[in-house]
C-alpha cells in the first residue's frame, strides 16, 4: 500500500488515463488490501508465475500507450517515479538506475548484495553488450509498441526477466534510457540473494544460448533444467 500511496497522486497529476494492474503471485492476502482503489484491478493466477511471468501477464493485460513496473516495497521516491514517467515523452524505454553518477542511496543494500549486483551486471554487459549500469533496479517503463513487438520472445520467468526484456529491447533496435534515482533500500526486503545467484547465472547463460546460432544443438532436457529456476 505504501507504494500506491506514493505513486497514485503522481499518476493523477499527469491528467492522463491510467490503470494499475496488480498480479498477485503468492498467498499473502494482497488482494484484501486492494478493494476500492481507483483505476486498480488485480489478477491472481491459478499457479505461481515467478517475477517475470507476473510482469509479462501484467503487460498482456495492459491497454494504454505506456506501461511499466515498479517494486512493491516503495524504494523508489514519488519524485523519481514522476521523472521516469516524464522521460517517456521522448524515449521508448526508460529504466531507473542506482549506479549512475547522480544516483543516490538513502539506505544502502548489504555489502554482499551490492558486490553480487555489480558482479552480475558486469557479466550481463559482457555477454549482451547492453551498456547498462543497472539491469535489476525495480522500475522500468516502455512504449506499448516496443512491448508488443518483443514480448513473444521473452520466456524468462525468474528475476533475470529484466535482463531478457532489455536484451530484446536493444536487439529490436530501441535505445535504453537510464535515469538516476535516489533509492531507499527496504531493510525488510526478503529477496534471497544467495539462493538466487546460481539460478540467475544459469538463466543468463540460457538466454545467450537460446538467442545464438548454437541453440539448435542444445539438448532439450537442458531447457527443462533451466525452467526449474523460475522462482528466484
Amino acid at each position: 500500500m505504501k507504494s500506491l500511496n506514493k505513486y497514485i497522486p503522481v499518476l493523477e497529476s499527469t491528467g492522463l488515463k491510467y490503470e494499475i494492474i496488480v498480479v498477485i503471485d503468492g498467498e499473502d492476502g494482497t488482494e484484501n488490501l486492494l478493494n476500492g482503489i481507483k483505476n486498480l484491478s488485480y489478477y491472481k493466477p491459478l499457479m505461481r508465475l515467478g517475477k517475470g511471468g507476473a510482469v509479462k501477464r501484467g503487460f498482456l493485460l495492459a491497454k494504454y500507450s505506456y506501461m511499466g513496473y515498479v517494486d512493491a516495497d516503495g524504494s523508489l521516491s514519488a519524485k523519481d517515479f514522476e521523472n521516469l514517467l516524464s522521460s517517456m515523452k521522448t524515449n521508448c524505454c526508460t529504466i531507473a538506475s542506482r549506479y549512475l553518477k547522480n544516483s543516490k542511496w538513502i539506505n544502502k543494500e548489504p555489502l554482499f548484495n551490492r558486490i553480487s549486483s555489480r558482479g552480475f551486471n558486469f557479466l550481463v554487459n559482457a555477454l549482451f553488450r547492453l551498456h547498462v549500469k543497472d539491469t535489476q533496479c525495480g522500475a522500468k517503463f516502455f512504449n506499448k509498441k516496443v512491448i508488443d513487438k518483443i514480448l513473444p520472445a521473452v520466456y524468462v520467468r525468474n528475476r533475470t526477466f529484466d535482463v531478457s526484456i532489455l536484451y530484446h529491447v536493444k536487439r529490436a533496435g530501441y535505445k535504453i534510457n537510464e535515469v538516476p534515482v535516489t533509492w531507499n533500500h527496504d531493510k525488510n526486503s526478503n529477496m534471497p540473494i544467495k539462493a538466487a545467484i546460481i539460478p540467475m547465472f544459469v538463466t543468463i547463460l540460457a538466454i545467450k544460448i537460446m538467442n545464438s546460432r548454437i541453440k539448435e544443438y542444445v539438448p532439450k532436457f537442458l531447457y527443462k533444467v533451466v525452467s526449474k529456476f523460475n522462482f528466484y
